[in-house]
């Protein structure tokens, strides 16, 4: 068993139902709506948002209460069930149908630490002392996962993670076992960084101990995630703003400007 266990797409939504599903589309067409046109001969990219927008489209969507604290281990929770969930934000790369490819997407941080376990990572680097990286992280996890449940009464916590890539938001939703952090292990290292196994299946990702850093990260696997229908899908490919649009240009001609700002209001308003 793994620290991370992720849902199924039926068990995703036992925690987002259909209404929380459509408000985060609502809120989610509206980035979309603000996002520039892009000039001619420029090739589309993934859509821009930022992670504060993502924690409170969750906490719109469930209904649940938002912690506040920039560096708390848990970014919303829910009195009534007793969770609280980290919401993390990923892009993973797409091929030209807007499917996801193999490889990783980018990564996010689990935790960082300068001061004790992160002070000695150099020497335990260069010796090669697996069991010396990991001293002191096991501890910084588990303190990070049980502050939390304490604090605000829990019984679970999740992390939320968004995974954008191409014309879609997906979301992928894991348990944290707090009990299987004292299982992780070093399995490898390079100058510069170290495996860890133990934390999340190799199929769907991967965790790694920065040196220079100090910091411990994970990156997905989106495309083998969504294989196993463990993800939700917000797809607006027909949303994304028109390539080879030249702004300037158009607004010269206001008829043809109002039609196609006419054109973003609809595709807006089309749910």
């Amino acid at each position: 068993m793994n620290v991370l266990k992720f849902l199924n797409e039926e068990e995703i939504k036992n925690i987002f139902d259909a209404d929380s599903i459509l408000v985060i589309e609502y809120l989610l067409r509206k980035v979309l709506f603000s996002q520039p046109e892009l000039l001619p001969k420029q090739t589309q990219h993934n859509i821009q948002i930022t992670k504060e927008f993502l924690e409170q489209w969750v906490a719109q969507g469930l209904d649940w209460e938002m912690v506040g604290s920039g560096n708390y281990p848990i970014d919303v929770y829910s009195k009534k069930l007793k969770i609280g969930a980290d919401v993390k934000f990923v892009s993973a790369s797409v091929d030209s149908l807007n499917n996801f490819i193999s490889g990783s997407s980018n990564e996010t941080s689990l935790g960082q630490n300068f001061k004790d376990a992160g002070s000695e990572l150099d020497q335990y680097f260069a010796r090669k002392d697996f069991e010396g990286i990991l001293k002191g992280w096991k501890d910084i996890l588990t303190k990070k996962i049980k502050k939390p449940i304490n604090d605000y009464d829990l019984t679970s916590i999740y992390y939320f993670i968004f995974i954008r890539g191409g014309s879609s938001i997906n979301l992928a939703v894991a348990q944290v076992n707090i009990n299987m952090i004292k299982n992780i292990k070093v399995i490898k290292t390079s100058d510069t960084s170290a495996f860890i196994e133990g934390f999340i299946e190799n199929k769907y990702g991967n965790v790694k101990i920065y040196k220079s850093k100090k910091r411990m990260e994970l990156r997905c696997v989106a495309k083998n995630i969504q294989g196993d229908n463990m993800l939700l899908k917000w797809d607006f490919k027909s949303l994304i703003t028109d390539t080879g649009v030249d702004l300037r240009k158009l607004v010269k001609d206001k008829k043809r400007f109002n039609i196609h700002v006419k054109k973003q209001i609809d595709n807006f308003l089309n749910f």
